[in-house]
Parts: C-alpha cells; sequence; structure tokens
C-alpha cells in the first residue's frame, strides 16, 4: 500500500514554518474539536509530508506534552521512527503509477476498521490525495461519512480543486504555506552548510524544500536551459527536437526554470528597476527584447502551470510541450536573432 523508500514516513519532526499549523491543531485537540480527517494543502515543497509525519508521530506518541510535539524517546516514536508502527499507515501510488487505485483505498478502509495494534489512535496519511482516480476517491468518501473511532485521516496535495467538493467538505483545511524570504534564507543555510545562491529561492518559487532538492543542480539546469531556448530560438533545433530534450527526467526542474525566466521578463518588463536576473550575461533572459507582450506573457505563464498540472497526470508530454514552446516563440524576440 506504501511506496518504500519515502523519506517523510519516519520524521518526527516539524519544519521552522509549521509552527502556526501545530498551534491551530493544538487549538481543536485542547477543545475536543479534532475532526476525523485534514486536508493538508499548500504548494509544492514546503514539506506537507514531513508535516504530516509528524503530526501522526505527536498523535501516538505517549510522551509529549501540551505542544503537539513528539517526544522522540517513548516506544511509540521509535516505531514510528523505524517507518514501523503498525497503527501509521501510508497510502501512496505505486512507483510504476501514476494514480492511487480503488482497491489500495479498500484495503486501508480495512486496516482502519481493525482494532489499533497499540491501543491508541489510527493515523492514515494519503499522498498526493489528488492522484486518487474518482472511484478511489468515492471509495475514500464512504470511509468518511462512517468513520471508525479514534480514526485520524490526513490528506496531502498541492492542488485541492483536483479532490471532489463533497471529499474536501468532509474534512478541516490546514494551509501549508511559503514562510517568508528570511526564514527560508535561514534554513537553507543550515541545510547546505553555506549561504544559498541568490536565485535558488527564486528557482524553487520560495519552498524551501524544492530549493534545497535542486540546489546540486541549480548551475547546471541554468546552463541546459540558456542553450536549450538559445537553439531553439535561433532556429538550430526544431520544436520537436526541443520538446523532447525537456521531456524525460528533470522535466519538473526544467518546467519551474521556465516559470522563473518568465517571471524574470515580467519584472523587467513592468519595472524599471527591477533586480538584475543573475543568469550570464549572454544568457537568453538578457537578449529578449523590451517589446515582449505583457498580456502574451501572462498567458504563457498562465498555460505553462496548466501544463505543469497536465504533466503530473496522466496526459502525454510531447503535444503539450511542443504546443507551449511554439505559443513562446510567438511570443519573445531575441536581440541578434530575429532583429
Amino acid at each position: 500500500m506504501s511506496a518504500p523508500g519515502n523519506p517523510a514516513r519516519s520524521r518526527i519532526e516539524l519544519l521552522p514554518w509549521h509552527a502556526a499549523a501545530r498551534e491551530r491543531l493544538e487549538a481543536a485537540i485542547a477543545g475536543g474539536r479534532l475532526p476525523h480527517a485534514l486536508l493538508l494543502q499548500g504548494p509544492v515543497g514546503v514539506g506537507k509530508e514531513q508535516f504530516a509525519a509528524a503530526l501522526a508521530a505527536a498523535l501516538v506518541c505517549t510522551g509529549r506534552g501540551e505542544r503537539l510535539e513528539a517526544c522522540g524517546a517513548c516506544a511509540e516514536c521509535m516505531l514510528t521512527r523505524a517507518g514501523s508502527h503498525p497503527d501509521l499507515h501510508w497510502l501512496q501510488r505505486p512507483e510504476d503509477r501514476k494514480t492511487i487505485a480503488v482497491d489500495q483505498v479498500r484495503e486501508l478502509a480495512e486496516r482502519l476498521a481493525m482494532t489499533s495494534m497499540r491501543r491508541g489512535p489510527r493515523v492514515a496519511i494519503v499522498t498526493p490525495a489528488h492522484s486518487m482516480t474518482l472511484n478511489a476517491q468515492n471509495a475514500l468518501l464512504k470511509t468518511l461519512e462512517e468513520p471508525a473511532s479514534g480514526t485520524l485521516l490526513l490528506l496531502v496535495t498541492s492542488r485541492p480543486s483536483a479532490i471532489l467538493p463533497t471529499l474536501r467538505s468532509r474534512c478541516q483545511r490546514i494551509e501549508l504555506a511559503r514562510p517568508d524570504a528570511d526564514l527560508a534564507r535561514a534554513w537553507l543555510t543550515t541545510e547546505l552548510g553555506s549561504e544559498p545562491p541568490a536565485r535558488l529561492l527564486e528557482l524553487a518559487h520560495g519552498a524551501p524544500l524544492r530549493a534545497l532538492e535542486l540546489a546540486p543542480h541549480a548551475a547546471e539546469l541554468d546552463t541546459q536551459m540558456c542553450g536549450l531556448l538559445d537553439s531553439y530560438f535561433s532556429g538550430r533545433r526544431d520544436v520537436t527536437a526541443t520538446a523532447e530534450d525537456m521531456l524525460g527526467d528533470g522535466l519538473p526542474a526544467r518546467l519551474d526554470w521556465l516559470e522563473s525566466w518568465l517571471g524574470g521578463l515580467a519584472r523587467r518588463r513592468l519595472l524599471a528597476d527591477a533586480t538584475p536576473v543573475t543568469l550570464p550575461e549572454d544568457a537568453v533572459l538578457q537578449r529578449v527584447g523590451s517589446e515582449v507582450n505583457i498580456t502574451a506573457l501572462f498567458g504563457l505563464v498562465d498555460r505553462l502551470r496548466e501544463a505543469k498540472r497536465l504533466l503530473d497526470g496522466s496526459v502525454g508530454g510531447q503535444l503539450l510541450v511542443e504546443s507551449w514552446l511554439v505559443e513562446l516563440a510567438g511570443s519573445v524576440r531575441l536581440k541578434g536573432v530575429d532583429g
């Protein structure tokens, strides 16, 4: 039922920017208002799965105080940290599939209906919840309509709109937002052991965990994408070959780079004193003409985000990426290439 090797499964610590969400749940528990289901939503890279894991660990912990944080020392915490607590269940899409199937949800429902193995609460984490098929969501809805006593269901998603309204309505929403830039930079500095490059958080859209993931490859990504766009705009590589270069492993990072690049274009177009983008001086971004149409630019961003959403599902990518690249070429002009 659970995908192996998920590093979030054994984490019992909250991240610094999770404090507000933790305090909200502490108040709900103190008032006897903790629901049977929570919808943990927020952008990619803010640690939603780690929050879910830490929350689950705190709920089964027998040594914690008033704060909703696991003690890390009791027998329950030892089991949680080892990823083997019998009352904590992870429901994820298999590595070879893009969806969570109805049979997986039914198996989870059967487990939650059983008596607690450790005589405490039972917690199930479904992630990413938006990857459940329609039948799987309907099956989970039946479980929520008649929840077993002492159970908590955590739905983790970056796309709440892809979850059935009837399912969302039975969950209390907990928003996990991006931290402010100073907090994100401080955390990254600790994790990396040095001050992160100025552009790293921009490339990750302000999401610290995404920035940490991109950190080892950021310079290589800049070089790759600048070269790819330069070849495409100059006509040395056609749209089909360019799309093929973008697809495959690393596609999410390349799409994030494009969104960041378009954001740089927008700032240069709208703000005369915009902070210069920290790419090489001969990079494609530096050579795009100021006559780029701002309306077209925002349209490109919207369609890029839609493409990212579709590519996360079952839609094939070649034609989708090609279509976007054709629109890109029609919206920007490169100095020294097309006059």
